[in-house]
């Protein structure tokens, strides 16, 4: 787990593009939480990536608007990138594109906000109706892989 902890901070970052041409959604966020389907903190389907409060929260691949609006009190804006890809954004403080609004990689979906009481932007990744590892597009792996962690 610490491999990935430290290859993630080295990729976050970089300055906002990975090697692979995708967009890190937040700069700089370290990893507050990992994917964690299973295990100690199963149930959580994605990553969540520390950001102060209001940092622009950028679309990690292009795509079409699939959903902008609140689920469950939480403001969240998804990205559906085709071949059954989608890209969810959540714990916003606001959003700047609604449903059915194409987005470049990169173009501003809103501000990140506070997710269980941390400054943090949740990512998640969603291949078909499978959450996936979101540090698998973060990391240029591919979503249809299996998490990239070391075993601890």
């Amino acid at each position: 787990m610490r491999y990935v902890v430290i290859v993630a901070a080295l990729l976050l970052s970089s300055g906002g593009y990975g090697s692979c041409g995708q967009v890190i959604p937040v700069p700089g966020g370290d990893v507050a939480r990992t994917y964690a389907p299973v295990g100690r903190y199963a149930g959580h389907w994605g990553v969540d990536l520390a950001a102060p409060i209001g940092t622009p929260v950028r679309a990690v691949l292009s795509g079409t608007v699939s959903f902008s609006g609140t689920v469950a009190g939480v403001m969240t804006v998804t990205v559906d990138h085709g071949r059954g890809l989608r890209t969810s954004y959540s714990y916003l403080t606001s959003r700047a594109v609604g449903r059915g609004d194409v987005v470049a990689a990169g173009a501003i979906l809103g501000e990140s906000g506070v997710d269980r009481s941390v400054a943090a932007l949740h990512l998640s990744l969603r291949l078909g109706g499978q959450y996936r590892d979101p540090m698998r597009i973060l990391l240029c792996g591919s979503a249809l892989s299996v998490r990239p962690y070391l075993a601890p």
